[in-house]
């Protein structure tokens, strides 16, 4: 651990997102760290959380690298981590511009970023790895709502972050329903095997760089109970089931879990990550069968390092310093989450430097 402070730019850190629970790791991190914030919204909570903030453009604006940059350079950024799908995919992409001067960016390579974020071509990379997945099928017409076999079945964009427009269909006129609806707006639909037994649904943090040289991980087992953690409870009109989806809030139980820990190592070295791994995975039998990957770091990362795991830490350190932990203890027991309220007077709002 360094005994100097370590600058590092987290972005996209509106309320409830990636980049706040990534200030969070880095607040809550035993190495010191001075952290800039940075958001294309004056309205986000997390720029009201740290000292030094700055409004950025769109990750999609052409000027976005260059107000980046010049932000890096303002503050001698030593790393950077994003917090927002778009961003993670721009910086990721343009990852030597910031090498070049000596800024570490926390994430993996674009072409592990590409792979993992298409859902229909994840699951099928997996599963010619030998690894189960939900039979998951791209959605052209109605005669493909055919192959899937069987009912109830998930409906979602086959890029998309989170459980944004995923959908539980019960037969056929559902699924066309919904396919037809996300092709509406925009969105390739892909349609998913529902894996029951949600009580036993796992989130599972996994960092794997440089070919294993560094290898962490972390497992809990989801709490899918109540409106944070749930995006969607449906009961089944068949069985009386509940079927749920997941939100992005986690919350549950933390425990040595070795065999699903072991799982997640398993994904994250067939598909060659170099950064961190999100699995979202439901344990049907004794099989673990993983339903989402995110090839990024997690909504539950301030959870995570609440209980001693702390992976925005790890790999910042491993980047600079190459520091690799010896090992690493977690408190086991539960993590529950709940809302809280913050006042901002407009003057504060106003003050906030657009770079």
């Amino acid at each position: 651990m360094s005994s100097k402070e370590i600058t590092v730019l987290v972005t996209g850190v509106g309320g409830g997102s990636l980049g706040r629970e990534l200030l969070k790791a880095f607040s809550m991190a035993k190495q010191k760290y001075r952290i800039i914030s940075a958001d294309m919204s004056k309205y986000s909570l997390g720029l009201h959380e740290t000292k030094n903030h700055y409004i950025t453009p769109s990750a999609l604006s052409p000027d976005y690298l260059e107000k980046l940059n010049k932000i890096c350079k303002i503050e001698n950024i030593q790393a950077i981590a994003a917090g927002s799908e778009q961003e993670i995919e721009q910086i990721s992409k343009n990852s030597k511009v910031f090498e070049e001067n000596g800024i570490v960016v926390l994430s993996n390579p674009i072409n592990i970023i590409e792979l993992c974020s298409d859902k229909f071509t994840i699951m099928d990379f997996l599963s010619k790895k030998g690894i189960s997945c939900p039979k998951t099928i791209l959605f052209k017409n109605k005669s493909d709502i055919k192959k899937i076999g069987s009912f109830p079945v998930i409906i979602k964009p086959r890029k998309g972050a989170g459980s944004r427009n995923v959908f539980i269909a019960y037969d056929e006129s559902d699924a066309v329903f919904f396919c037809n609806y996300l092709n509406k707006y925009g969105s390739n639909p892909i349609i998913q095997e529902y894996l029951e037994n949600s009580d036993e649904e796992f989130t599972i943090g996994v960092l794997y760089a440089d070919d294993g040289r560094l290898i962490t991980s972390i497992a809990m087992k989801r709490f899918l109970k109540g409106g944070l953690s749930t995006r969607q409870i449906t009961v089944n009109p068949f069985t009386d089931r509940n079927d749920i989806i997941s939100s992005g809030i986690s919350q549950g139980f933390f425990e040595d879990f070795l065999d699903v820990r072991e799982f997640g190592i398993t994904i994250a070295k067939a598909i060659g990550a170099n950064g961190p791994i999100n699995i979202q995975c439901r344990r049907q039998g004794k099989q673990i069968i993983p339903f989402e990957i995110n090839p990024r770091f997690s909504g539950t990362t301030a959870v995570r390092s609440m209980v001693g795991h702390n992976e925005p830490d790890i790999l910042c350190r491993y980047r600079l310093f190459d520091e690799i932990p010896k090992k690493i203890e977690i408190k086991k027991g539960y993590v529950f989450r709940d809302l809280s309220e913050k006042f901002i007077s407009n003057d504060t709002i106003e003050k906030i430097p657009r770079i």
